[in-house]
């Protein structure tokens, strides 16, 4: 698999109508981090790469800036400029004009020029909107002109409802901007996630209540329901891969013949042992239940012996292998949760996850401090939602955080993205958190 090129810079000029700000960011780290005072524009230059990449081209203009060149790692140049933007202080209403111009080495610039007039949009009345949206969206109308967001529970204006959702209505219907197919694939190729973390303690579901509000569910709750959810997969792909070694294990134990080569005494009990330590360590967070395989006799083994059982390290070698990612992720975050938390364990079952104390006491995710949880869901999220080599954008993770635990979110994230195969921009206003990584840390100023 050809890995996707890297971001590796970001120039954004008249970020706010004042400030020129330059992130770089070397292919070979992990993160990065950008810090500045409030107003300098951290938060709105994160959402400027998250809805540049998601290409929402509404959102886009609503953030005041002339131009932001997004450079990579093959030597490819995204240049994005804000060529017109008239935007109404509600921000109901807006035209803009931008330019997209994606350069690649050794192929042909693709060049997209959208302005969008608002006049056709103002000749559909609210009422058609208000069909579009609720039938293919997941956004509900709540009067007034606004929807409320199934994901946030903000309420939307039009224009903000089909800058977010606006993609799933048929194209035949609503005059929305095409993109050249070239800059499509070239961004859907490199994911982006945004984490607003002043978000991550709930999850908004896309119903409502009676009362016209949206209801919510604890997001630990969730996530434990998730888990679980990963855990009865990861077993039934374990159950589909032995099944079929199973049935066709005598067919190829007896056209073998022989042991191959590599099928020496040391090497089998060598095997042997590393798996029956793998099982361990599943059967901990009852991937597997039962203890580990007895020890091999103490005894010279002959051919016959290890032609059966190179036959069968290599089948569990297989089977075993259906929970490795898994288990990857869960050791981690196990051990991130564990070094965190206070007087209480994390423990992980086929049913979820929750607590034990040292007492004995059993405690329910949701009943963790706001802190705990708010530890708990970015780890979860990072470690178990965002998808492979996706650059993962967090902004102020110090909230909810305690200053030991800022001290060590860096190391966490360095850790999380070996695992998980992420990068990470990483905005923040605490020094706790930049702690001993002031060498990937930019500072964000008037004259940047």
């Amino acid at each position: 698999m050809v890995e996707a090129p890297k971001l590796t810079e970001v120039s954004v000029q008249g970020l706010l109508g004042r400030f020129n700000h330059t992130i770089k960011f070397p292919p070979d780290q992990e993160f990065v981090i950008i810090y500045g005072p409030n107003g300098i524009g951290k938060t709105r230059l994160l959402e400027l790469v998250s809805n540049t990449f998601a290409l929402k081209m509404g959102k886009v203009a609503r953030t005041p800036f002339a131009q932001a060149i997004f450079s990579f790692s093959d030597g490819a140049r995204l240049t994005l400029e804000n060529l017109a933007p008239t935007v109404s202080e509600d921000h109901v209403d807006y035209e803009y004009t931008l330019r997209l111009l994606l350069e690649e080495p050794g192929a042909e610039n693709i060049e997209w020029v959208n302005t969008r007039d608002q006049a056709e949009f103002r000749e559909i009345p609210m009422s058609r909107w208000m069909r579009l949206i609720e039938k293919y969206t997941p956004a509900r109308y709540m009067g007034g002109g606004k929807f409320v967001d199934p994901e946030t529970g903000r309420a939307l204006g039009r224009s903000e409802a089909l800058d977010r959702y606006g993609y799933l209505i048929p194209p035949d219907l609503v005059p929305f901007p095409q993109f050249p197919e070239g800059i499509k694939n070239f961004l859907q190729g490199a994911d982006v996630h945004l984490i607003e973390t002043h978000r991550l303690l709930t999850s908004v579901k896309a119903q409502q209540e009676a009362r016209g509000e949206p209801s919510s569910r604890i997001t630990v709750r969730e996530f434990s329901e998730d888990f679980s959810r990963r855990m009865h997969e990861a077993l039934a792909q374990n159950s589909r891969t032995s099944q079929e070694l199973d049935r066709t294990f005598p067919r190829r134990l007896l056209s073998a013949g022989y042991p191959p080569a590599a099928a020496t005494e040391e090497a089998i009990r060598d095997r042997y042992n590393e798996q029956s330590e793998l099982r361990d360590r599943l059967a901990e967070i009852s991937l597997l239940q039962g203890a580990s395989d007895l020890p091999l006799p103490n005894k010279k083994l002959d051919e016959s012996q290890r032609l059966v059982l190179w036959t069968y390290l290599d089948d569990s070698e297989r089977k075993l292998a259906t929970f490795e990612d898994l288990l990857r992720r869960v050791q981690l975050f196990r051990d991130i949760v564990n070094s965190r938390f206070q007087f209480k364990q994390l423990r992980l079952n086929r049913g979820g996850f929750d607590f034990v104390t040292d007492l004995g006491q059993e405690i329910p995710a949701e009943s963790l401090s706001s802190g705990e949880q708010h530890e708990l869901v970015l780890a979860y999220d990072l470690l178990f939602n965002v998808a492979e080599n996706s650059l993962v954008l967090i902004d102020e993770p110090e909230i909810s955080l305690h200053v030991a635990w800022q001290q060590e979110f860096l190391n966490d994230i360095a850790k999380i993205a070996n695992t998980a195969s992420l990068r990470f921009i990483v905005a923040t206003h605490s020094p706790q958190i930049i702690h001993k990584w002031r060498s990937r840390a930019v500072s964000l100023g008037a004259d940047s």
